[in-house]
Formats: C-alpha cells, sequence, structure tokens
C-alpha cells in the first residue's frame, strides 16, 4: 500500500497532464482498489452543483482519490524498516493513519476541488474561451486512441478505467478532459499579463536547487557474488556469512584496482573469454587483451555489471525529482558543487578546502578536468566506482534546441507562471461571493461514496 513515489508539491492545476499523474502515480497508490470498479458502475448523478453546473459523482470521485494520495504521499512517515514489515503488519499501519479526521479532510478538500474545477470552466466560457468543434474531436480521438493503446497492453476495461482515467467511463473522461482543456485555454490567456523578473527565477532556484540542477554521475557497478545471510540462528549461517564476506572482499579490491588505476592517469584493459566466461590465455598464461587502453567511459561499458551501461556509459543525470535507485549514489551526487570560479567540481563540505589547494598548487599544466576523481560507494549488494562529471545547473542549462524552451530557467518561468495563473483563477472564484458556492448538496450520496473509497484503504 506504501508508495516510494517522490512527488513536488506544486498549486493544484486541472489540465490534461493529470492522464500521466493518474497512470504513474495514483495508480501505484490504489493498486487494491478493487471496488472502484463498483464505483463506476454506480455513478450516473451527481453530488452537488456550483452556479447550476452539477458536480458529476465521477468527477467528486477522481477528486477524491486525489485527494486522499496527496494526503498519503505526504505526510505518511513509513518508520525504520517498513519494507521488512510483513504486509499485514504495512497494511495495520496504514489503517492507522487513516483516521476519521484525515477521511473528513480528505472529502472536504475533493468538494473544494471540484467547486473550483466547475467555477474555473464557467469562467473560462464568461470570458469567451471553449474549444472548437475540430479541437473537441481531436481530444476524444486522442482520449479514445490512449485507451486502446492501454487495452493492447493487456489492462482490462475495468484496469484503464480505474487506474487510467480515474474512475470514470472513456465518455466521462472525455467530457472531464474537454473542461479540463477548456480552464487550460483561459489559463494560457491569463499567462500573457505576467512577465517574472530575473530575480524572481533566480529566487525560485535558490530556494530548491537540487529540485533544478542535475549531476552527471558515471557508475561502475561491480555485483557482488553472494546474498548477506539474516538468519542467524540457521544451522549455515557462519558458512553463508563466510562466502558472502569474501564476495564482498573481490568485489572491494575489484573496485579500489579500477579507482586507482584511472585516479593514478593510467588506463583499463578488457581480456577475450571462451563461452563459459572464463579468461582465455596465452602460451605463457597470460590473460589475452581483447581492448587496450580503454578509457573510464569505455571500460564502464564494456564490463560494468549494469546491463544499462552498455548504452548509457554508466551515466546518470540526478536530482532531487531523478533520484538513483541507489540512495547513496544519489547522496554523492548532492554533495557535489562547483567551485568558486567554475572550473572543477568539488564536494560542499570541501569547496573551501579544495579552493585554497588549488591556489597553492598553480602550474602551467594542461587544462585540468572538471570531473571528481573516482570513489568508491560501497552497499550491501554491489560495490560502485563512481565520479561527477558535470553539473548543468541555471547558469549553463540551455535548450536542447532553438525555442525548445526546456532550460532550467524556462521550466522555472513556466512553472512560475502555472502558479500565477492557477492563483490567479483561484482568486476570482473566491472573490466572486456566493456566486460559486456549492448549493444542493447531496450528503447521503457523498457519504455512500466516501464509505465505499475509504474501505479499500
Amino acid at each position: 500500500m506504501a508508495s516510494n513515489l517522490k512527488v513536488k508539491k506544486s498549486k493544484k492545476s486541472y489540465d490534461n497532464k493529470v492522464i500521466t499523474w493518474i497512470s504513474i502515480g495514483l495508480a501505484a497508490f490504489i493498486v487494491v482498489v478493487v471496488a472502484i470498479v463498483l464505483i463506476i458502475t454506480l455513478t450516473t448523478g451527481y453530488v452537488a452543483k456550483v452556479d447550476g453546473l452539477k458536480i458529476y459523482d465521477y468527477e467528486y470521485i477522481y477528486f477524491l482519490q486525489s485527494a486522499m494520495y496527496t494526503e498519503y504521499s505526504e505526510n505518511f512517515e513509513e518508520p525504520e524498516g517498513f519494507d521488512d514489515l510483513s504486509t499485514e503488519e504495512q497494511d495495520a499501519l496504514t489503517k492507522e493513519f487513516w483516521t476519521d479526521e484525515r477521511k473528513n479532510s480528505c472529502a472536504e478538500a475533493a468538494l473544494e476541488d471540484t467547486r473550483q474545477f466547475k467555477a474555473q470552466y464557467r469562467l473560462a466560457r464568461n470570458a469567451g474561451y471553449r474549444l472548437t468543434s475540430d479541437e473537441k474531436a481531436t481530444l476524444k480521438n486522442n482520449i479514445t486512441s490512449m485507451y486502446n493503446q492501454y487495452l493492447t497492453y493487456g489492462y482490462t476495461e475495468e484496469m484503464v478505467q480505474s487506474y487510467i482515467l480515474g474512475g470514470m467511463t472513456l465518455s466521462q473522461y472525455k467530457d472531464f478532459a474537454i473542461i479540463q482543456s477548456t480552464i487550460e485555454k483561459y489559463k494560457e490567456a491569463i499567462k500573457q499579463n505576467y512577465n517574472p523578473t530575473e530575480e524572481e527565477l533566480r529566487a525560485i532556484y535558490d530556494e530548491n536547487p537540487d529540485d533544478y540542477r542535475t549531476i552527471g554521475v558515471r557508475q561502475f557497478k561491480i555485483d557482488i557474488d553472494a546474498t548477506k545471510p539474516t538468519d542467524e540462528e540457521a544451522d549455515d549461517y557462519q558458512t553463508k556469512l563466510d562466502e558472502y564476506n569474501e564476495a564482498y572482499a573481490e568485489a572491494l579490491e575489484y573496485a579500489k584496482e579500477i579507482a586507482d588505476t584511472y585516479n593514478s592517469g593510467n588506463t583499463m584493459s578488457t581480456y577475450k573469454k571462451d563461452e563459459d566466461g572464463n579468461y582465455e590465455l596465452d602460451e605463457d598464461g597470460n590473460r589475452i587483451v581483447d581492448s587496450a587502453d580503454l578509457s573510464f567511459e569505455d571500460y564502464v561499458t564494456n564490463e560494468s555489471d549494469d546491463s544499462n551501461s552498455s548504452s548509457t556509459g554508466g551515466l546518470s543525470e540526478i536530482n532531487n525529482l531523478n533520484k538513483s535507485s541507489v540512495d547513496e549514489i544519489t547522496d554523492y551526487a548532492l554533495s557535489m558543487v562547483w567551485n568558486e570560479d567554475r572550473t572543477k567540481i568539488v564536494k560542499k563540505d570541501q569547496a573551501e578546502q579544495q579552493a585554497e589547494e588549488a591556489a597553492e598548487d598553480e602550474s602551467e599544466d594542461e587544462e585540468e578536468s572538471v570531473m571528481t576523481d573516482l570513489e568508491i560507494i560501497e552497499t550491501e549488494t554491489a560495490i560502485y566506482v563512481v565520479r561527477a562529471e558535470s553539473i548543468t545547473d541555471y547558469d549553463n542549462s540551455v535548450e536542447s534546441e532553438e525555442g525548445a524552451a526546456d532550460s532550467i530557467k524556462d521550466t522555472i518561468k513556466s512553472e512560475w507562471l502555472e502558479d500565477k495563473a492557477v492563483e490567479d483563477l483561484e482568486t476570482q472564484v473566491n472573490n466572486a461571493g456566493d456566486k460559486y458556492k456549492i448549493t444542493g448538496r447531496k450528503d447521503e450520496e457523498i457519504n455512500e461514496l466516501n464509505e465505499v473509497l475509504f474501505s479499500t484503504i
């Protein structure tokens, strides 16, 4: 039931990106929501109105799921050793988390979100923004294509409705998406009224730089060819522990050889192997060289135990929102910064010391690489030889191609404009007084939907 998905907190925004959010995030959270199929068959009416517009029960369910996911992902704290607990123990902790107060809070949040959703749609229409017939047709066709695509992946119709369409039928989701897209059209017009300053954008970056900057880390993986035993009472515990320690020591020795070799300015070679994986030997019993004088990148590509290295060269781009599957590598990456004159990557806690050392060692040698030396990271299942090779941050990030608007500065500006537009819409709704208040609230129907959905957690 627990999810390790990391989500970036932001203001509510009702747009077509929700389809991806539902499929990646919410599906992970409600993977056990079998009863959602039951709810789908019940959704034929409405639960309230806003300025004469009905809040349909399937819309309420969608926003309730969203509120539940947000509440859980932001506030559930896994205790130490959570992953080692039994399913029953994990479920017990989850149920303990879902107090009546939390459930009621989510229900009220869902109603407020649907109120904003309908009111913002009304604002957009009143301002003259709506989809043309062609735009509606294109949107519906795209949704149908997406729906059919998931069916070809082996999903049942019920699964697509539950996990991809947020509990809606195909027809309901199309209507929902039309409202979303209409709001988006109005929102894009609102964004034209704003122009953030350089200082504002820079301040956003400086507040959470690791959410934006990326550190390029190249890693060589060495699997430990034994599993560390955990059952100390087992008869063969010591034997397996000895085997593990021996395998660990061999992996660590290999890692040190790689790091020492490249850090000293030398290179590694690969050697030919037979079909059984044994090294081929020459007449004198020496291993036969396959490829000599390999750069670290080439050596990673050819020899790393990470299967992806053959295509990536072991290079990962890491930040807070794109973490490595190995926590220690993420910590290593995020500890890296530029030195004072941006000529060398250094560790945060060593930046001042290394700057002093560099000043003392002024030489006329060829320009030094910005990369760090190789460093060894040890985990229980593998040893890694890593180095930081690049930092892409606010000051050196550029568009991937002209007009792409995907630099870090562009990304921050886009987020800033989105937040401003959402805030503008919410303010318009709230300043309208009672015009957009919820009326005709059907508490009996709402409670029934709440009961079914909350029973699945």
